[in-house]
């Protein structure tokens, strides 16, 4: 079975949300309709893709590159994302102002030897061409460590298909407010970007992702979900079948 199911940040955080949950969604592939929260998502992301895509194509990008880029942002969906366009406007703006440059954007990467796939908001890569890590998040924000177990994806991901280039950190930025949430990985130094929490992602994060991973395949062998009911039972698409299943 291992062989048949690649991995991802979304399966490995499901499966720890309620291994029943991962089951209905990946393994009898009952669709979860899209909900008007994840339509935002989905709509701010490929906003910040468009942007990040036209400053990749430009030389010496500035204040004026970037604003010319959000000018070209066309936005007909149904949300008001005004603060959030001016929070990417931000993020853009910091990262030239660092002295980085945009590596890459929305990235697709199958690593076949840890069986994980993944797409990555955006990279960006500094003079000594190491590359920072960044995920976007429309919500409110919260302390990194929430995150830790994406991020150690994404690394592992990331230099799986480039492993002439070191990944120093990896980060969270809050769109509606501009706010950073940032980890490093191993010595790397702090001199980068102004984040209410810097903190290291060690050894042991890298184990636990092969540890999770491990523990999911043994649980599709054996067909065995339990269901790990909580307060946002009520709140899962999945509920009715659930119910079903267990009445």
């Amino acid at each position: 079975m291992e062989g048949n199911l690649t991995l991802s940040k979304s399966k490995i955080n499901t499966f720890l949300q309620c291994p029943r949950k991962f089951k209905y969604r990946y393994i009898d592939e009952i669709k979860e309709e899209p909900n008007e929260y994840m339509q935002f998502g989905t709509d701010v992301h490929k906003i910040a893709e468009d942007i990040a895509n036209e400053l990749i194509e430009k030389e010496n990008v500035n204040e004026e590159t970037i604003n010319d880029a959000i000018s070209n942002v066309n936005y007909e969906g149904e949300f008001d994302i005004k603060h959030h366009i001016e929070g990417l406007k931000e993020f853009f703006n910091d990262i030239y102002a660092n002295n980085y440059e945009i590596f890459s954007a929305e990235e697709y990467i199958l690593d076949e030897s840890d069986n994980l796939i993944g797409i990555i908001d955006i990279v960006i890569k500094n003079k000594s061409d190491e590359l920072i890590i960044f995920d976007y998040k429309t919500g409110k924000p919260r302390s990194i460590d929430k995150y830790k177990l994406e991020l150690t994806v994404y690394k592992m991901l990331l230099e799986s298909k480039y492993p002439n280039h070191k990944v120093i950190s990896a980060g969270i930025y809050f769109t509606g407010d501009n706010a950073y949430r940032i980890a490093n990985f191993d010595n790397a130094k702090e001199d980068y970007f102004t984040s209410q929490s810097k903190e290291k992602i060690k050894e042991n994060d890298f184990e636990y992702v092969d540890k999770i991973s491990q523990h999911i395949y043994k649980t599709i062998d054996r067909n065995y979900f339990v269901t790990r009911k909580g307060f946002m039972c009520k709140y899962c698409f999945y509920k009715d079948h659930c119910d079903n299943d267990f009445s």
